[in-house]
This record gives structure tokens, sequence and C-alpha cells, in this order.
């Protein structure tokens, strides 16, 4: 199962979507792991033509080369590793990697080759929640709840530009430097000039609007906010991105995996 307007071949291919199934730190509700197909098999109502970028993907060169095994690995540091090097190679070829998961510790590895690639990297993070833990559950240093503290040990200072974080430990309130999903201008600002990654972790949409993701926050983006940031920033100089924490058992009906879905085209347009 493939994204039906992703059928370039890999040479050939400038983006590049590649699924990854990772589901082991959830801490509420698992699912994540079937994110990627799921939202493959909705891809087939979605239009290739984006009303908002005003582009075609069919006029993209675009790869699908399906899901990354991750299973029989061990630790989650192997997983990641096998991220990294995986993303490395895209990278270096001066492809632009789509990850669609799958729950959001999958970023670390590749912010971790896209820093290799590119030293003056930023990140910009869309999020319900800040994942700045220190420690996720049983002690673990890699998980979803720790994902952007680890990032944040990677990058250069202030190269972590977090947008709609509206769930916040105690312990990671000095660490916040949040903006509103309205504030595009401030938000480009941080980003002009430098390489950026795209962090996308969906619950950062309201639930109304987004059902299917384990930890639900309400009071979060609508459909259009997303858009008008996108397009806002379409201009910046997008070299990767991830689609994280979409989960089909938390409501596993066609509307959220339809959104999901059009979301991968309108990143598609924003890398393009």
């Amino acid at each position: 199962m493939a994204f039906w307007f992703a059928d370039a071949g890999y040479l050939d291919a400038r983006i590049i979507i590649l699924g990854l199934p990772l589901d082991e730190t959830t801490t509420f509700l698992p699912g994540t792991r079937f994110g990627p197909d799921r939202i493959r098999a909705c891809s087939e109502t979605v239009e290739a033509y984006s009303p908002y970028f005003k582009q075609n993907l069919a006029d993209l060169p675009i790869a699908d080369l399906g899901n990354l095994e991750l299973e029989g690995l061990g630790s989650m540091e192997n997983k990641l590793e096998k991220i990294r090097k995986k993303l490395t190679t895209y990278l270096v070829a001066d492809k632009k990697p789509l990850l669609i998961g799958g729950e959001h510790t999958l970023s670390l590895g590749a912010v971790k080759a896209a820093f290799e690639r590119y030293p003056d990297l930023t990140v910009l993070h869309l999020d319900a929640h800040a994942d700045m833990r220190y420690f996720g559950e049983g002690g673990s240093k890699f998980s979803h709840d720790t994902v952007m503290r680890r990032v944040k040990e990677i990058l250069k200072p202030n190269s972590l530009i977090q947008v709609g974080v509206r769930s916040i430990a105690n312990e990671e309130l000095p660490d916040i430097h949040n903006f509103k999903i309205t504030e595009i201008a401030e938000i480009k600002k941080n980003l002009e000039g430098r390489p950026v990654w795209l962090s996308f972790d969906i619950d950062l949409l309201d639930p109304s609007v987004m059902p299917a993701v384990g930890t639900p926050e309400p009071n979060g983006a609508s459909y259009q906010e997303i858009i008008n940031l996108f397009l806002g920033l379409k201009k910046l100089r997008f070299v990767g991105a991830d689609l994280v924490e979409f989960n089909p058992l938390a409501a596993d009906f066609i509307a959220p995996c339809v959104t999901a879905a059009n979301l991968v085209r309108e990143i598609c347009c924003l890398l393009a």
C-alpha cells in the first residue's frame, strides 16, 4: 500500500515518504503503529491538487518507500539509530524525507540525521504537548514525552521553535518558549535563513477536528489555522518533516483519517 500520488522512482524523487510504525512508549492509548497504513488507505479520497498552495502533487516527484521495519531491534536506541541511518541516505542524496508515524519518539532519529547534514538546523515543533520531560515512564530518556528535550540537547541554542503547546508539566515550564499558531510573523522570524525540520504532532489540532490521537487536548488549532501557518512559512527552507501520533484505534472513522491524508498533501507542498 502506498500514497497513490507518490509514484516516482527513488532516483527521480525529490520527496521521499517513509512510514514508521513505532508504538512503544505511548502512555495513554497505543495504536500509532497503525497510523501510516491507515492514512495511506484514506489517501485514496484525496485529490492531488492543493487549493491552498495551488499545487498539483502529480507535478512533484514523490516516492513512497513503504514502512521501515523496526521489529526485532531491541531497544529504542537501536530503532532510533536505524531511523537515523536511513534518513542520512536520503539527505545525503539531497532528497526531502516526509516520515509518517508512529509515535513522536521517532523524530529524534530523524533530527539527528538532519542535524548531521545541516549543522544550523532549526526544528519547528507543532504539538499540543511540550514533550520536554527529562525522563519518561520507567525512567527512560527516549519516549514520546521526552523527545523534544533530547532534540533540544542536540541542536544549537535557540533552534527549537514550539507552536501550539497547551499541555505542560511543571518540570518543563522553565524551558518552554511557545508561540501561538496565529503568531506567524514571529515564528517565521525565528526560522528564516536556516534549514528547517517540521515535526508535526497531529494532536495540535483540536479534538473536535482530530479525535484520532492517544492523548487529546482541548482548545487546539483548527484545520484552517494549520493551512494559514503553512502558507505563511512556504518560502522557508524546509529540508524534511514528520507527521506523528495519528492513532486510528482512538477514533477509527473516515473523517479524521482523511484529514490526516490531506495534511500529508499539504506538507508535500510545503516541502516542495
